[in-house]
Parts: C-alpha cells; sequence; structure tokens
C-alpha cells in the first residue's frame, strides 16, 4: 500500500467516528448501571457480595470501553496528521487487512507481537518478588 487514498482515509474516519459513538453510548449506559447498583437500603451478605461482582464487571467493562475510545481518538489525530496507516513504531505501513479488523490500531503485527511478548516477559506487580532479602518466618 503506498499512501493511501484520501476515499479509503474517508471511509476509516467514518468507521472510527462511528466505532466512537458507539462507545460513548455504551459509556453512559454502564454509568447508568453502575449508578443504579448503588442502592441506599439494607442488603443481606448475598446481595453484597452480587452487587460487588456486578460493579466489578460494570468496571471492566468501563475500562475497556475508555481504552477503546483514546485508541479511536489518537487514530483520528494520526488521520487529521497525515500519518494514519503508518507504524508508530517502525513506520512501514500497516497492512490494509490489519486496518479494516482494527482501525484503530497503530503498529503492524510484527511490532504488535513484539510490544505483547515484552509486556509478557515483565513481572507483574502482584506477583512475588524472589530478589527479597525478606523471608516469611514458619
Amino acid at each position: 500500500m503506498k499512501t493511501m487514498e484520501k476515499a479509503k482515509v474517508q471511509q476509516y474516519r467514518w468507521k472510527l467516528e462511528s466505532g466512537r459513538q458507539d462507545a460513548l453510548r455504551l459509556l453512559d449506559r454502564l454509568a447508568s448501571e453502575t449508578w443504579a447498583l448503588d442502592v441506599d437500603s439494607p442488603q443481606d451478605t448475598g446481595d453484597q457480595t452480587v452487587g460487588s461482582v456486578a460493579k466489578e464487571s460494570l468496571f471492566q467493562q468501563t475500562s475497556q470501553r475508555r481504552r477503546l475510545v483514546r485508541m479511536i481518538e489518537a487514530a483520528l489525530r494520526r488521520i487529521r496528521e497525515g500519518t494514519y496507516g503508518k507504524c508508530v513504531a517502525c513506520a512501514d505501513n500497516i497492512p490494509r487487512k490489519r486496518l479494516e479488523a482494527l482501525p484503530w490500531t497503530d503498529c503492524c503485527l510484527r511490532c504488535q507481537e513484539i510490544a505483547e511478548r515484552e509486556l509478557e516477559s515483565e513481572p507483574s506487580p502482584q506477583a512475588p518478588r524472589t530478589d527479597s532479602p525478606w523471608k516469611r518466618a514458619g
């Protein structure tokens, strides 16, 4: 893919803007559902547990949608800057099939795989450290 044609860029822009609107509508709905879970009436332990699980699920969905909105807005910014369709890591063209599937992507598949391998190799902040000078007694 040489320089992307303006008509194709416009199609991606419409797809991205539509996806952003859908995600923002879902965020509004999730906010309403979260607000509806905040009940002032007394609850037994079972009700509290169900409410906590539901809130956690809504929080996770909200976080995922906010991340998607940020990625879409970044892609729209790249369109405005004329860099859409170029990998931000290696500057190669992102294959059209990848952009069709993930129009908000900012990396080619090769660079995305490298980034994911690097993330997988980083230790988790929750993982126990093996190099700690402190040892548990008993």
